[in-house]
């Protein structure tokens, strides 16, 4: 005859392998990350790195490339547009949708098109993509001319604060800063 716990543990070998094998049934895994099947939408954590329009737009629907081609802000067009990292993007043309494509990190904006002055005080404030800089190959948006004017009054200190302050506030909401 079998040990009293030699039996049990033979019977409870069969549901522990069964639970086992059942415990992730309620997950599913997507492109970046695993998402219970009972949370809701609404539960689960918003990307808030990128500064987004009513449309999910970034740049308001101007195109990336422009400033870097042309010196000037441009707005893009739907049917040129692309979706990369959580943000539809607009472009004047299907070579610039193209272009962006093949490098977004080249011509996203930094700070993910929030002010960059705003990123200086650890705050996220909307920019303007037709208040602009490019510096050492980046695209830098504003709120507006007067606080860009403000930015450029200590280059390279504010640089330095936005460096440090924008890896700290890129995942938070704008209004939990």
């Amino acid at each position: 005859m079998f040990p009293k716990y030699l039996l049990m543990a033979t019977l409870s070998l069969p549901v522990l392998v069964f639970v086992g094998c059942t415990s992730n049934s309620n997950q599913h895994q997507t492109e970046n990350q695993t998402i219970s099947v009972t949370e809701s939408p609404s539960d689960r954590q918003e990307d808030f790195s990128l500064n987004l329009d009513e449309q999910g737009r970034a740049l308001k629907g101007y195109d990336p490339v422009t400033y870097f081609t042309e010196g000037k802000p441009v707005q893009g067009k739907a049917e040129f547009s692309l979706d990369w990292n959580g943000a539809t993007w607009y472009f004047s043309s299907a070579e610039h949708r193209e272009r962006f494509a093949a490098n977004p990190d080249q011509f996203a904006p930094a700070n993910g098109g929030y002010c960059t002055f705003g990123v200086v005080l650890a705050k996220k404030f909307d920019g303007d993509p037709k208040v602009w800089s490019l510096h050492e190959n980046r695209l830098y948006v504003f709120l507006n001319e007067e606080v860009k004017t403000k930015f450029f009054q200590d280059t390279v200190g504010n640089f330095k604060k936005v460096s440090k302050n924008w890896p700290e506030i890129a995942p938070k909401a704008p209004e939990e800063l």
